[in-house]
């Protein structure tokens, strides 16, 4: 019986140290994954592939001004209210307010995981013959601190706490469809003419289906008789359309001869 008694005294004991050990090794397996942090980092991604730069052009938008979204991501919990993150931009050639524009407030939303912070360019003469560029930058502040610093790629380590913002207003080669026997050597000054003109989309000359060669015929002809009558109101002492000078050579713009 003394024998009996031992054996269920000990088996208690060990079914007391078993369930400690797996109390202890639940607790080590499930940690509490965010806890108190409350962090954010840039994230955007190109293509599927996660970047801290982006090249924007004016050279097809018709419009001033381009928006740019920056995904700002957030490490932790959902809050219910809004909570302000700090961000400023810093840049050696391009001014705010004269080249972009940010917004007021830089704020995650109440029950939100991210939030876009949008960039505003603004197109200038100077983005004609100079490229611009903008970098972001995010900060530690009372509401959240920086635990994500870099992504890993294969290419390298990527920052996550700054995104550089690259834009110019310039061609580096024709669009697609620019029949140079039609409408001559292509120049981008020609080019806006054109669109403003004709009232032409800039985003059509890179599409054959609107940008045929009977259009470019009818661009041609048009053309031609509009720079004409400007330079008959040029030769009169008139108010005329200063674009059809050629800024670089200071002669009218051409097409070729029919």
């Amino acid at each position: 019986d003394t024998k009996l008694m031992q054996m269920k005294t000990y088996r208690k004991h060990i079914g007391i140290l078993m369930l400690v050990f797996a109390a202890v090794a639940c607790v080590e397996r499930h940690p509490q994954l965010f806890g108190d942090i409350a962090g954010v980092y840039f994230n955007n991604r190109t293509s599927g592939v996660f970047s801290d730069e982006r090249n924007v052009t004016f050279v097809y938008e018709d419009e001033d001004e381009v928006q740019i979204p920056v995904t700002v991501q957030l490490v932790g919990r959902p809050a219910p209210e809004d909570r302000e993150v700090s961000i400023t931009a810093v840049s050696d050639n391009a001014e705010e307010g004269v080249d972009y524009r940010l917004p007021e407030r830089s704020v995650l939303p109440a029950g939100a995981s991210s939030f876009e912070y949008i960039v505003t360019l603004l197109r200038t003469d100077a983005i004609k013959v100079n490229t611009k560029t903008i970098t972001l930058e995010v900060h530690p502040n009372g509401n959240f601190s920086l635990p994500v610093t870099e992504m890993v790629q294969a290419s390298g380590n990527v920052t996550t706490l700054e995104y550089r913002i690259v834009f110019s207003d310039m061609f580096t080669e024709p669009p697609v469809t620019w029949d140079k026997n039609i409408l001559g050597d292509f120049s981008q000054q020609k080019f806006e003419l054109i669109c403003r003109v004709l009232d032409i989309k800039r985003s059509d000359f890179n599409d054959y289906e609107k940008m045929t060669l009977s259009f470019q015929v009818y661009i041609f002809n048009e053309m031609r008789r509009y720079i004409k009558d400007e330079l008959a109101k040029k030769e009169a002492g008139e108010e005329y359309d200063e674009d059809i000078i050629d800024k670089v050579t200071g002669e009218p713009i051409t097409f070729p001869s029919e």
